[in-house]
């Protein structure tokens, strides 16, 4: 069963500005204005998979306009299952929600927050 873990990133996607979304020499940056006007840029690591929709979809106790790492992931598992990735690499399925405007997810090694 998927579980959203909500993530304490140190900025807010509630009332954020629509992302950019940018492939930068093999990683992916996610930038966006935030409520109070401050740009944020998130850098992932060595992505393999990443999706934007605006479709709205949901795990049990998840907020709209917050950061989450999806554990149990099935679309992780799949990726692992296909030998795209390997357990031992400890990627992971990261989710962030834009309030009405769509939800950002990526399966990535890391995230780092730009200051």
């Amino acid at each position: 069963m998927e579980i959203a873990k909500l993530l304490h990133t140190g900025f807010s996607t509630a009332d954020a500005e629509y992302p950019e979304i940018h492939q930068v020499k093999g990683d992916v940056v996610l930038k966006f204005k935030d409520w109070q006007e401050s740009i944020v840029e998130v850098f992932f690591a060595d992505p393999v998979a990443m999706k934007w929709q605006m479709a709205e979809s949901f795990l049990e106790g998840e907020r709209y306009d917050s950061c989450y790492v999806i554990e149990n992931s099935e679309w992780l598992n799949l990726h692992i299952a296909q030998d795209q990735i390997s357990d031992a690499e400890c990627y992971k399925h990261y989710k962030f929600n834009f309030n009405e405007l769509g939800q950002f997810e990526i399966i990535a090694l890391s995230y780092t927050v730009k200051t």
